[in-house]
């Protein structure tokens, strides 16, 4: 039986960029000293890359939203054990379609693997095929969107190869904010708030002791608008059935810090699952959503953060964005699924900002006392949110089985 783990949002942040600067270049190797080992243990490992690596030229990280990470920082993902990186997300064009492009070479210079993205139309390939023992299995990697409302880039026939999709990059039905109380910005109209940038408002709000952040809503689409996206992804999982002997589809979506699944992430885990993918893990809320299985299909709908600094001034705390799961799949002899688990993961800044990357069974067994009912109590909050029951028994484990 062979184990394939996907691992969540892998993200370099002003933060860790400033923690992990040496005197020539950058090491990242710290970030993952604890989880490394466990990694390693599987016999293939998929992350999903939310950071451009496009070259000092293009400016690194030097925003909470907007990222450009060093190609350092590729080398400490190959060393940490990670085999595979999904590159269709909503960063994917933060540095443009240059720093796109740059991901691309550079990812191919570190001979690192990816899906998602594509240098040009006779590079595109329906999904990246990987061998465990004599089973084929296809990763494909689509996103909600490229961040257009901020970075105003379309991509036209020309180039539209580069980033797999889900719907238009200007949706007009794409309404991620749902307002329960306006804060002193929405109240004050648009030309004060135009005078802070989106970045400097979390801090104002923060410093006033105000909510200045809330959960993204994930529901508003129209299937006539999308239906041309939905048809390429149909036909991509048809070649890649024609292939592998299991396929394994990775979408970037869902509202970011909402605990629970959309609409619409909802209406593309039925579309996927109609079109015959056999695993669906997803990625892009930076909370930790429910397990469902979907026809018998099992379903992450989201496995959170692997690499966000806990201190980030715009996270929510209550859905513990500082925790993230890692899912397992084991494949039987008869090239099935005959096996689902998760670990849980937990984000730690140590002195200097420095990022560590733990599975909270090591994490628990260095802690003091205090700090074990802690971790106990946040690893099963986060266990209940993936089996969605009562964990009264709850115990730390390097993995918890789904059954």
């Amino acid at each position: 039986m062979k184990k394939i783990s996907f691992i969540g949002d892998i993200m370099c942040e002003p933060m860790l960029l400033k923690a992990s600067k040496i005197n020539k270049g950058y090491n990242f190797d710290g970030v993952f000293e604890y989880i490394r080992d466990f990694l390693k243990e599987s016999d293939y490992v998929v992350a999903n890359l939310e950071t451009p690596i496009g070259g000092e030229e293009l400016g690194f990280t030097s925003s909470l939203f907007e990222f450009n990470a060093p190609i350092e920082f590729l080398d400490a993902l190959k060393d940490a054990g990670i085999n595979l990186v999904t590159t269709a997300n909503n960063h994917s064009l933060d540095r443009g379609i240059e720093g796109a492009e740059n991901t691309l070479k550079n990812l191919k210079k570190k001979n690192i693997p990816n899906t998602g993205m594509f240098l040009s139309k006779s590079e595109r390939k329906e999904a990246e095929y990987i061998e465990l023992s004599d089973t084929k299995i296809a990763i494909i990697s689509y996103t909600y969107g490229t961040n257009y409302f901020n970075n105003k880039i379309i991509l036209s026939e020309d180039n539209d190869f580069l980033i797999n999709i889900l719907r238009p990059q200007d949706d007009k039905y794409y309404k991620p904010y749902k307002f329960e109380n306006k804060n002193i910005f929405q109240k004050a109209g648009r030309r004060f708030a135009s005078y802070f940038s989106e970045e400097k408002r979390y801090y104002v709000l923060k410093y006033l002791g105000l909510s200045n952040n809330w959960a993204r809503a994930d529901d508003v689409y129209s299937e006539k608008t999308i239906s041309p996206y939905l048809y390429k992804l149909r036909d991509d999982i048809k070649i890649a059935k024609s292939k592998a002997d299991l396929v394994i589809f990775c979408p970037h979506m869902g509202g970011q810090f909402n605990n629970t699944p959309g609409d619409f992430s909802k209406y593309i885990v039925n579309k996927a699952n109609e079109y015959g993918v056999d695993a669906i893990i997803s990625s892009h809320p930076h909370v930790v959503q429910e397990y469902k299985e979907v026809d018998g299909i099992p379903c992450f709908y989201s496995l959170g953060n692997f690499t966000m600094s806990p201190n980030s001034v715009y996270l929510l705390y209550e859905d513990l964005p500082q925790y993230g799961i890692i899912a397992h799949l084991y494949i039987d002899d008869d090239k099935k699924i005959s096996k689902k688990s998760f670990s849980i993961v937990k984000m730690v800044e140590e002195r200097k900002s420095q990022l560590k990357v733990y599975n909270v069974s090591e994490l628990y067994a260095k802690s003091s006392v205090k700090e074990k009912e802690v971790i106990l109590s946040e690893a099963n909050f986060i266990a209940r949110r993936v089996l969605g029951n009562n964990t009264d028994d709850f115990k730390i484990e390097n993995e918890y089985e789904i059954v």
